[in-house]
């Protein structure tokens, strides 16, 4: 009579790897969604899929075909965003909590979700939770990942409270950039 529960057990013990397997499989498919929701179809579709690993390092899930690469970013709400080489590039080295950019060299990042970033009690964007700063949501919006200087731009350096308009993110530091509240999904892109 202990026949039936040990060939149940055994049973289940031969199925879990497949089962793992599989439950993997919707992780990475529900992850790489995610990710594609970053940026318009037009270029997400083609865009390489990676996920940026809590020690830093980056697991592909799908090539590219576009110059372009989604996945998600640690910023409080594991946000998707879809770049091109540079500005995935000038992503992972914030992220990964590196002292510069890997590259000078100017990008584009899409992040059709909105975002999160921290700020300080006088309202500067900073890049982490220290000194009392609070987590604030963005809107819908696309970025130039270069250097911007706050003081020749002109430009200010927080965002409007109203959720519309530019201004440069992390003014003053190697990760300052361009933030352009529009949403991506309403602009006219070109066919790529």
């Amino acid at each position: 009579m202990r026949v039936a529960p040990v060939l149940g057990v055994a049973a289940w013990m031969l199925l879990l790897p497949a089962a793992l397997h599989s439950q993997a499989a919707e992780s990475d498919k529900a992850y790489i969604q995610r990710a594609m929701s970053g940026a318009p179809q037009s270029i997400s579709a083609d865009a390489a899929i990676v996920r940026i690993e809590k020690d830093g390092s980056v697991t592909s899930l799908r090539e590219g075909k576009n110059g372009f690469t989604c996945g998600t970013i640690d910023d409080g709400g594991n946000s998707p965003v879809c770049a091109d080489q540079a500005g995935w590039d000038f992503l992972v080295s914030a992220f990964t909590h590196q002292d510069k950019p890997k590259s000078d060299k100017p990008g584009i990042a899409y992040m059709m979700q909105g975002g999160r970033h921290w700020e300080s009690k006088s309202g500067d964007i900073v890049m982490g939770p220290g000194d009392g700063a609070t987590m604030a949501k963005e809107p819908p919006h696309w970025m130039l990942l270069a250097p911007f200087d706050h003081e020749t731009s002109g430009l200010p350096t927080h965002p409007n409270p109203n959720g519309v308009g530019t201004y440069i993110m992390f003014a003053g530091t190697p990760y300052a950039h361009l933030m352009v509240y529009q949403n991506p999904a309403n602009m006219k892109l070109r066919p790529s």
